[in-house]
């Protein structure tokens, strides 16, 4: 007993700093709290002194008519079940017990201390059924709890009075009673700080500790949302637990989420009384027996009657509902990856016919003294080129790169190539024929697109190149591994200016040949390094003594991925002189 009264003692101190520090911190003053009847202070301060007497506690009760006719009252109802009817205040000292009778006085006393009128706009009687709901759930904890069941059902109706003195203190913020009603508990007492800048517990502490209340009670009222109440006397420390798992049960029959309040209620209070969970629904269930019963012995209003059953089927409904809701949204996500497929495989198709047209505007046969190239960095490409041979033995040729990449850039690919085809039949001169294609691609294209591209024509029994280029890189001409020449562009791309001129120049291969590549095989990487000028000079040396046609694929080999892609789409063609070389 020493070390509960020393514990009991260092609790106090501690209760009465954080008095002092909710006062200082929030402006509080005690004149500013609501005060209960003198006469049930001193008999509650009374029933704490161990020389206070049956006489003296009937004596003090008696001052009080209005609080001598309610403890008869509450004494003899059913609730509170005593053998036989007390008629008298000595009586009810005798039968009740000093524990007893200080627990109904203070029951009596909280309830008067703020009336409906003292908060315009609040709904009292909605506050005390709450109360109600956790006095009763803290009673049916008594059993397993091992504690007094009516110093619980104190401790449940008392340890939220705290939040009525903040509604007292600021009237201004009466309209979120109702949120603060519904929501669960942890999420209540932050709702509390940010509303107020202070909770319920705190200020029932202050409270408690202002009024003179035993220390047992106010630890509970002050310390059942707090991790430091394992620090005061094992009983009061259990009385805290006990308030905190009432304040879970009565959330049950106010929370709108009950499948989730029910579950957490199951948490708490198996990890405070080792219940389970059929335990906590009966816990749940006795508390809707008793209620009409405490509300009629406290004098106090509620509405009807809560129902555990109906509360259970609507927590099992919303359960069913979310389960709905979760094979509804997993059905359509089934249905919307069927349809990302089925789409997905349309669009493959799609593209892999649009491959097959691209590779069909290809050149499909050989002509002497020319090959090409051409990879994809997509399914499509905006790279091309193509040659076919005039009625004279001369070879028309070209090599473009549109700008862009994906389905535009092959459309316009597409186009262009036709054109140049169609028009290069009539069309010997490469220069006319690049203005001809300028002005077509500049009144049709888009969203600012252009090509760059090589033209030119072949005579092989010469060893002749007619070259015009649009804005294109520098074709190279390059006898056996010696860099000859670059013929750099000298008009812009086409689809830019529908004026441009494109002067022609004229090629002497001497046994060499002509190199015209697209900027993806400029830029393209051999090992950490991209290509460049001199980088590809050096590659085209290196396989110069390939066969045109295996050279290409050499060439285009050394750039390739380990997966056999490209970065950006790759073109090459190789003209070469075949005449014997004198």
């Amino acid at each position: 007993m020493l070390g509960v009264w020393k514990t009991r003692a260092r609790t106090r101190m501690h209760n009465r700093l954080l008095m002092e520090d909710a006062f200082t911190a929030h402006g509080i003053r005690p004149s500013d709290l609501p005060a209960p009847p003198k006469d049930a202070i001193r008999v509650v301060q009374a029933c704490s002194r161990s020389d206070t007497g049956s006489r003296d506690l009937a004596a003090i009760v008696a001052n009080d008519p209005v609080l001598t006719a309610e403890l008869l009252r509450v004494a003899n109802s059913a609730f509170f079940g005593l053998a036989s009817q007390v008629r008298s205040v000595a009586r009810a000292v005798t039968v009740l017990g000093d524990r007893a009778l200080r627990n109904l006085v203070l029951c009596i006393a909280m309830r008067d201390a703020l009336r409906a009128e003292s908060i315009p706009g609040f709904d009292i009687d909605a506050f005390w059924e709450d109360a109600l709901l956790r006095a009763v759930a803290a009673r049916s904890l008594a059993a397993p709890s091992g504690l007094d069941a009516d110093e619980c059902f104190t401790v449940g109706l008392l340890q939220d009075f705290g939040l009525l003195v903040m509604f007292y203190l600021q009237p201004q913020h009466v309209g979120e009673w109702e949120r603060l009603r519904r929501s669960e508990p942890d999420a209540r007492r932050e709702l509390e700080q940010a509303l107020f800048q202070t909770t319920h517990d705190e200020v029932g502490l202050a409270l408690a500790t202002s009024w003179g209340l035993p220390e047992d009670l106010a630890t509970a009222m002050g310390h059942h949302h707090r991790s430091n109440a394992a620090q005061s006397a094992p009983q009061d420390a259990l009385l805290c637990r006990l308030a905190l798992c009432a304040d879970w049960m009565a959330a049950v029959y106010r929370c709108e989420d009950k499948r989730g309040t029910i579950q957490r209620t199951r948490r708490v209070l198996h990890e405070h009384f080792a219940t389970t969970d059929d335990d906590c629904d009966q816990l749940l269930k006795q508390v809707t027996e008793s209620l009409s019963e405490a509300a009629s012995a406290m004098g106090m209003r509620i509405s009807l009657p809560v129902d555990f059953e109906q509360v259970l089927r609507e927590a099992n409904l919303r359960l069913v509902e979310d389960n709905l809701s979760y094979q509804e949204l997993t059905w359509r996500l089934e249905q919307a990856l069927l349809e990302r497929d089925h789409i997905a495989a349309e669009l493959q198709k799609e593209l892999q016919l649009a491959r097959e047209v691209q590779k069909s505007l290809l050149p499909a046969t050989r002509s002497r003294g020319i090959a090409g190239l051409n990879l994809s960095a997509r399914a499509v490409s905006g790279d091309f080129y193509d040659y076919f041979a005039l009625a004279d033995g001369r070879i028309v040729f070209c090599l473009a790169d549109v700008s862009g990449k994906g389905m535009q850039a092959a459309l316009l690919m597409a186009k262009t190539a036709s054109l140049f085809r169609c028009l290069g039949k009539g069309v010997s001169d490469p220069g006319k024929l690049l203005a001809m294609l300028n002005r077509e691609i500049f009144e049709t294209s888009v969203r600012g697109m252009f090509v760059t591209m090589q033209a030119g024509v072949f005579d092989p029994r010469r060893g002749q190149v007619l070259l015009s280029s649009a804005g294109h890189p520098p074709a190279l001409h390059m006898i056996g591994t010696a860099s000859v020449s670059a013929f750099p562009a000298q008009a812009p791309p086409l689809g830019i200016n529908p004026d441009t001129a494109f002067p022609n120049e004229t090629v002497e291969l001497r046994g060499g040949c002509l190199y015209l590549y697209t900027d993806g095989l400029l830029e393209a990487r051999v090992g950490e390094q991209r290509l460049q000028g001199d980088g590809l000079a050096d590659l085209l040396r290196r396989h110069s003594h390939l066969p045109p046609d295996a050279r290409a694929r050499a060439i285009a080999g050394a750039v390739v991925d380990n997966s056999g892609g490209v970065e950006d789409d790759l073109t090459l063609l190789i003209i070469e002189d075949e005449r014997p070389h004198v």
